[in-house]
């Protein structure tokens, strides 16, 4: 299979995040994606129309955001919950998003991993409008309840009940991948 490149939005900052971690997962056990710009959501700015509306006020981590954006084929957001709700660094990342068709016809993975028994699928919930808007097509989402009981010692995800679900998200997102590569293609209608 040839290497499919999709955007990563982690929607953590903290040391040894378990969404990060589900982002290495996706790669590990995928056939050929690869995550970019993963470490750029935390780095955006809060999102500001003015700025938005004016290209030369963009601070560089948003213009590497949207490039990377531009280039990827889809999108994996891994987003801790936080009041029943996704982080806002998630938010942000997308609503730096809008104006540019970022994700437009773009196969996207919600996934998310926490310490409670939720995992994290309440965050899911409230992007799924925001991410129609911005014209993604949502994929099956892979959710890891308890996770600071499944990773070993150094933060990564190898119980393989979470390494079998993550498998089946990232199949559904990669025969996504090969669907909407096929409707790009020229001469296809």
């Amino acid at each position: 299979m040839a290497e499919r490149t999709v955007l990563g939005i982690c929607g953590s900052l903290r040391r040894g995040s378990y969404n990060a971690a589900l982002l290495d997962l996706v790669e590990e056990v995928s056939g050929g994606v690869r995550v970019v710009g993963a470490d750029l959501a935390g780095r955006l700015p809060l999102f500001d129309p003015d700025m938005e509306n004016d290209e030369t006020a963009w601070p560089e981590e948003v213009r590497e955001f949207r490039a990377c954006a531009a280039e990827a084929e889809g999108v994996v957001i891994a987003t801790p919950e936080y009041a029943h709700g996704p982080a806002g660094i998630t938010k942000n990342a997308l609503d730096w998003l809008v104006g540019s068709g970022g994700l437009m016809g773009r196969p996207t993975l919600l996934a998310s991993a926490s310490p409670g028994q939720a995992g994290g699928m309440r965050a899911h919930t409230p992007l799924m409008p925001t991410l129609t808007l911005l014209g993604a097509i949502l994929v099956d989402c892979a959710v890891v309840s308890r996770a600071g009981t499944r990773t070993d010692a150094s933060g990564r995800f190898t119980e393989p009940a979470v390494v079998g679900r993550v498998r089946l998200a990232v199949g559904e997102l990669e025969e996504a991948l090969g669907h909407a590569a096929h409707k790009r293609a020229p001469g296809v209608l």
